[in-house]
């Protein structure tokens, strides 16, 4: 299988909750040097040697995402071929008998994706090459340039690990 793009990390180094008194390692976060806004991917889509116009694949694709919240809304798992199958969840506080629960305790909805075989994390990995995005200096700070980070942050990085 041949290499289709190229994944971007940086390390960061954390505690762990489970072990919080064992000392700190260090992680690898999968990181995004940009986003591809829905009209630029219909433009990406219409310049891989397509018969169908922009505007026609942003008809159909808005249209697809139409249909697709409405079924996972009325709680049917939807399968988009080889991408993966789409579902809604809900997240909820507990209650202590059955009785007792009710959709107060809803805490949450959320769209799940559960891969399929040619997008399983195997698969991704064979088809990507992977590389660091910034350099770091002696004390693990990061930086994109390789210079010394600002007083009191100043580089612009938001400094949340998550």
């Amino acid at each position: 299988m041949s290499t289709i793009g190229t994944l971007k990390y940086r390390r960061y180094q954390a505690k762990s909750p489970q072990n919080p008194d064992a000392p700190a390692k260090w992680y690898a976060r999968a990181v995004q040097d940009r986003t591809v806004e829905f009209e630029d991917f219909v433009t990406h889509i219409s310049e891989h040697n397509s018969p169908y116009s922009r505007g026609v694949i942003h008809g159909v694709l808005i249209d697809m995402l139409s249909c697709l919240k409405e079924l996972v809304l009325d709680g049917k798992s939807v399968r988009l071929g080889d991408l993966g199958l789409f579902s809604v969840g809900i997240s909820s506080k507990g209650a202590d008998t059955a009785d007792a629960w009710d959709t107060s305790l809803i805490t949450g909805v959320h769209l799940n994706v559960r891969n399929t075989k040619n997008w399983s994390n195997t698969e991704l990995r064979k088809c990507t090459r992977v590389t660091e995005l910034t350099v770091y200096t002696a004390g693990g700070t990061l930086t994109d340039d390789g210079t010394e980070p600002e007083p009191g942050g100043g580089d612009g990085q938001d400094e949340s690990p998550l």
